[in-house]
């Protein structure tokens, strides 16, 4: 019997809301059971706040009980998986919650431009183009690079001090604000940059399952068009197995840890609805290899 997409999407967005609602009863339980009629009048604020965190809760344990049962499957990811199926409004006591899982391996991640401290040739020549697209400097990048490599010699031999007139981090970026301490970028480029990269808390390939097309063009600018078309129509029908498979799919050598067939790192953006509140949780994930994912970062505010 042939299965279609539909019926696919189908069945898979029912196993996610089945996971979902295994989840919640374990998290939201106490919270879901008492009639919020009454007892919002009551009590707003205290359980504005106390149902923030167990719904936060919540949308982690669902999040985690995905990624977790993906992994199990192997280590290709992919946007067919069960993970990117969003998650429908599902109706609890009182209101809904709704959310999705996003690949941040999808984007270009900043911290790629110098891997475990040293300079990556390849990598920051796709970061100036990223750096082009978004309207930013693209010599910023040289300078990104100095900042995040270990070392506190800049690119054209003088050291860090002679050239920008202060020390440099010399580390990875934790977050999108850091990018305000690399002399020159402003706040424009990091609001243009944000739309185009990521920040993950260490040097992470792209996943060339889920990169967009855009991406992999600036990655492999001697590709034509129709090579690229091709390459991504084959992903379509058959995902990568490895960043090899890539390569091999546009006819050209790949650099070395640029691209990988997997993911590390999950966004959950999760949204949560009452009568008279709403919530929104956004979660970072990180899944190791062969250990069990864990949140590394929450925020929960009002939707």
């Amino acid at each position: 019997m042939i299965v279609t997409r539909t019926h696919r999407s189908t069945r898979g967005a029912a196993l996610v809301v089945a996971m979902l609602l295994t989840a919640l009863g374990a998290a939201v339980a106490v919270q879901m059971i008492v009639p919020l009629s009454g007892w919002l009048e009551r009590e707003y604020r205290a359980r504005d706040t106390q149902a923030s965190y167990t719904l936060a809760d919540a949308s982690a344990a669902w999040a985690l009980t995905v990624l977790a049962a993906d992994a199990r499957l192997g280590p290709v990811d992919h946007y067919g998986e069960l993970w990117a199926t969003p998650l429908p409004a599902t109706p609890v006591e009182g209101g809904s919650i709704e959310g999705r899982i996003t690949d941040l391996q999808a984007r270009f991640n900043l911290n790629s431009v110098a891997p475990r401290g040293v300079r990556s040739a390849p990598n920051i020549a796709l970061a100036r183009t990223l750096f082009a697209q978004a309207g930013v400097p693209v010599g910023l990048v040289d300078v990104l690079a100095d900042s995040i490599d270990r070392d506190e010699i800049s690119d054209d031999g003088q050291s860090e001090r002679q050239r920008y007139g202060r020390n440099l981090r010399n580390a990875p970026l934790r977050r999108f604000a850091d990018l305000l301490d690399v002399p020159g970028i402003t706040e424009a480029h990091v609001s243009a940059l944000m739309a185009a990269v990521t920040v993950l808390p260490e040097a992470t390939p792209i996943n060339a399952n889920t990169a967009a097309p855009a991406l992999i063009a600036a990655a492999f600018p001697g590709a034509t068009r129709e090579t690229l078309d091709r390459a991504i129509a084959r992903r379509a029908q058959q995902p990568f197995a490895s960043a090899g498979d890539l390569a091999a799919a546009i006819g050209q050598p790949l650099p070395d840890s640029m691209f990988s067939a997997n993911t590390q790192y999950f966004a959950v953006d999760a949204t949560i609805r009452f009568e008279r509140a709403a919530h929104r949780v956004q979660l970072q994930i990180a899944r190791p290899p062969n250990a069990r994912p864990i949140v590394i970062s929450r925020l929960i505010a009002n939707a």
